[in-house]
């Protein structure tokens, strides 16, 4: 075994000792990270101190090696590293927690005057569209409801969207045939999750108590399957670790530098399948027979807008929530502010970000989406680019594409 092999096994070995302190660390494994979950499973506890010193003991094994591979390793036990010295009382700031678990090298404030000038706009619309009184977010969720799915519907929907996008998804990537099962839950911290299960199989679970849009729908299942989430670990699967042996990806972890990327990912997963905003809005109108709700063109300019606005004022509550200690009821105000959105989705939002194993988490969808687009934008060929990305054992943004 070369050294690399060895110290993706220890790797794997940390990170499922270092479950059984902070739990859902490890969001998937199969293959050999599965078989060593056994060895670990059958193991006492390891102390955070054993756990503190095997992951410097790695970090310095890499020390010299700059190919891509050691610096995937290097960066995935960093956040390891201090994942453990928060459990162990260390104080991290939420700035550098961010850095260090989840590679986001910049963090500033968004600016709320674009924030204003967003919610004006879909003010003016709104009052024209409802043709009703009352606060900006219950007409916003009168205006919502309308195009809401649930039961029967939603998944019909769902499928037929998901077989859309993994038929697009199949003529532009090269990928072994897989396979996704839906299903409809309750009573969960987020809208969509998905669960990776090895031989390229996936479980896609949508969270109903969230209310789902069409368009939230569409994203929301591009995000999570085809060719988001579920179409990433797939090409990990068989281009990683199949064909060239890196164990390493048979294992996905959550809070450290390859979430911003995946999610980063899976949120421009919808512009890979459907496009911008209005080629998503086209698409919509088309199938109306499919979800029986017409989207004028003033509905369009209001999803433009929440799409522009997007998860960028949760930045600046993160911030405030940890570098200005306001409290929830404050937080809460803001988002009120910035976001035209139910108060329960916002009483999530700042649960999560209360959270304290996973409290950066929530800036992964921004930023690593922002991350991701940026590449896309100013590429020749973003479907080329996007598979790289998937494919790349440690990506190097804004590199020049051969």
């Amino acid at each position: 075994m070369n050294a690399l092999n060895h110290i993706a096994e220890e790797y794997i070995l940390l990170a499922h000792r270092l479950e059984k302190h902070h739990q859902g660390l490890v969001d998937a494994h199969y293959g050999r990270a599965s078989e060593l979950k056994l060895l670990v499973d059958a193991e006492p506890v390891r102390p955070l101190n054993a756990l503190h010193a095997d992951a410097e003991q790695l970090l310095n094994a890499l020390n010299g090696d700059t190919s891509e591979r050691a610096v995937y390793l290097h960066k995935q036990l960093l956040a390891l590293k201090t994942i453990i010295e928060k459990k162990q009382g260390y104080p991290i700031s939420y700035r550098d927690e961010a850095r260090l678990c989840y590679g986001i090298t910049s963090l500033e404030y968004e600016s709320e005057s674009e924030f204003r000038e967003i919610l004006s706009e879909i003010d003016d619309w709104l009052y024209v569209e409802t043709c009703k009184g009352g606060t900006l977010p219950e007409r916003f969720a009168h205006w919502h409801a309308q195009f809401e799915l649930k039961g029967d519907e939603l998944m019909q929907f769902i499928h037929v969207t998901m077989e859309l996008a993994q038929a697009k998804t199949e003529t532009i990537f090269s990928l072994p045939e897989s396979t996704v099962e839906v299903s409809l839950v309750r009573e969960k911290p987020w809208a969509g999750y998905h669960w990776y299960r090895g031989n390229y199989h996936s479980l896609y679970e949508l969270n109903t108590d969230v209310p789902t849009t069409i368009w939230g729908a569409l994203h929301t299942t591009t995000h999570e399957a085809f060719c988001g989430h579920h179409t990433e670990a797939v090409v990990k699967e068989h281009e990683l670790v199949r064909k060239q042996g890196f164990n390493e990806f048979s294992i996905n972890l959550l809070g450290t530098p390859c979430s911003t990327i995946s999610e980063g990912l899976a949120e421009a997963a919808s512009y890979i399948i459907f496009g911008e905003i209005p080629d998503i809005i086209e698409w919509l109108n088309d199938h109306y027979a499919l979800h029986h709700r017409s989207i004028s063109e003033e509905d369009a300019r209001v999803i433009e807008l929440v799409e522009e606005l997007g998860r960028k004022p949760i930045i600046n509550a993160a911030l405030l929530m940890y570098e200005e200690r306001e409290n929830d009821d404050t937080i809460f105000a803001y988002l009120r502010q910035y976001l035209p959105s139910e108060d329960e989705l916002i009483r999530r939002t700042i649960s999560r970000l209360r959270d304290q194993d996973f409290r950066a988490y929530m800036l992964t969808y921004p930023v690593g989406k922002s991350m991701i687009m940026d590449e896309l934008y100013f590429s020749p060929n973003p479907f080329q680019t996007y598979y790289n990305i998937l494919k790349s054992v440690d990506y190097r943004f804004n590199a020049v594409e051969n």
